[in-house]
């Protein structure tokens, strides 16, 4: 698995690794599958891909989306942001010297100098995908985002 590095200036760039395409556009159709409030799940370049951004219709408050990437290397972002001082959150893995691989950024504002261990110890795409799916959904219809990261070991 690839590792971080900062290159001086203080920005710390993650040798994620090349992003996945196949995998994002799996990981596309698991959500839209099992997700009925997607409204659209659209990659960012069908030559290059990095990125998936899946738009929801509900959410803590509005508007409100997921943004991921997968690496050829199983490293994985989940953002989840609400615009207008919303909500925000992740689940990643990847190498941190300072964090779990296996990570949660927490509400309020998914900031990158804090991080705790993630409730996701599933590795493979889908399930990874669907325990996200699965513990947004948690603390959504618990309408209290702190729950997000509460669920023991999801799907």
């Amino acid at each position: 698995m690839a590792s971080n590095r900062d290159d001086g200036d203080g920005n710390e760039h993650e040798t994620f690794g090349p992003i996945d395409p196949g995998t994002l556009y799996r990981i596309r159709k698991t959500f839209v599958r099992h997700e009925p409030l997607v409204e659209s799940a659209e990659i960012d370049s069908p030559a290059r891909p990095t990125a998936l951004s899946i738009a929801l219709s509900a959410g803590f408050d509005a508007p409100r989306r997921f943004d991921v990437r997968w690496s050829r290397y199983e490293c994985y972002g989940f953002h989840y942001e609400e615009l207008a001082d919303g909500p925000a959150f992740r689940f990643d893995r990847h190498p941190n010297p300072h964090f779990p691989e296996k990570q949660f950024h927490p509400p309020p504002t998914a900031s990158r100098d804090a991080a705790e261990p993630s409730c996701i110890a599933v590795t493979l795409p889908n399930l990874v995908t669907l325990a996200v799916v699965e513990a947004w959904r948690h603390a959504l219809d618990g309408a209290d985002v702190s729950l997000v990261n509460r669920l023991d070991d999801p799907p």
